[in-house]
């Protein structure tokens, strides 16, 4: 009884932190924003920081018993197919999912030009029906790595229904990153978020899902990383990325677009925003009968 107080509590939390974060009804908004990151995030796995993490989870794979060689995969969120293409290289067939058609495109090309065995399918995880697109308990590894698509319990527990074996899942443990996007917030729509948090596409980290699979008897192996870094950029760039992310949900006019270019503008004196973070991101791995 005890058990399952605590975890009708837990869930019932988790859906009420998380009742205001985008979901479906924003995915129009939504696969404007990743198509305007596509190209970044393409860029960002060919730099050297982007495969020294890419190298990290494969190892984390290895470390708990995974296997890719002859493996089914389904990467949901799979961008520009930072971890279907090093998989599908290991000798995976990997299904790679995300809602962007430009990250589709872009993972695409590649797997072709290496004749890799991926099958890339341009859906949104939230409104996905795993049972008509004959996702079902089909995979030895769901991966669910940094992507909105799943942050919250319905895409949560969809995720580990696709799975006849190991569960990936990763997302930040805390962020302390560049507050324009809070002071912008602020200034053009008269909203203050609560303490200072912004409203996260991600869902609330890594807390509920390990607490969740705690609840439920797994034992998840897990790893917590901290990385610390500055970033330059052009003011333009900045105001782009700025505006396609405040755009979440919200109308931005040409009036609001300007504000936020002028912002940008104003701090950055010879052309160039300059930004610092102090991030932990936190990964797990689980198999969904190893309780």
């Amino acid at each position: 009884m005890q058990h399952n107080d605590n975890l009708k509590n837990l869930v019932d939390c988790w859906k009420a932190e998380t009742s205001n974060i985008p979901h479906h009804s924003d995915e129009k908004r939504m696969i404007e924003f990743w198509q305007k990151c596509s190209a970044r995030f393409a860029k960002n796995v060919d730099e050297e920081k982007g495969k020294q993490r890419i190298a990290g989870i494969l190892e984390f794979l290895e470390d708990s018993g995974f296997n890719p060689a002859g493996s089914k995969v389904l990467d949901i969120g799979c961008g520009p197919g930072t971890l279907s293409l090093p998989l599908a290289r290991l000798g995976a067939e990997v299904t790679a999912l995300d809602i962007s058609c430009g990250m589709i495109d872009r993972l695409r090309e590649t797997a072709e030009s290496e004749n890799l065995s991926v099958k890339p399918m341009e859906c949104s995880w939230w409104s996905a029906d795993i049972d008509s697109l004959g996702l079902r308990g089909k995979y030895d590894l769901v991966l669910a790595s940094m992507t909105p698509g799943v942050n919250d319990i319905k895409s949560f527990e969809k995720m580990m229904a696709c799975s006849r074996g190991f569960c990936y899942y990763s997302n930040f443990v805390h962020r302390n990153e560049d507050q324009s996007h809070n002071v912008l917030r602020s200034m053009i729509f008269d909203e203050q978020e609560a303490d200072g948090k912004t409203l996260n596409a991600h869902g609330s980290g890594m807390f509920f899902p390990f607490m969740y699979l705690y609840i439920s008897g797994f034992r998840p192996l897990i790893k917590v990383s901290h990385l610390e870094g500055k970033e330059e950029s052009p003011w333009e760039e900045a105001a782009e990325r700025a505006s396609a992310f405040l755009a979440h949900g919200k109308d931005l006019d040409d009036d609001k677009i300007q504000m936020i270019r002028d912002y940008f503008r104003a701090k950055s004196p010879d052309g160039i925003y300059r930004t610092e973070s102090d991030v932990y991101t936190g990964m797990m791995i689980w198999t969904v009968n190893g309780r």
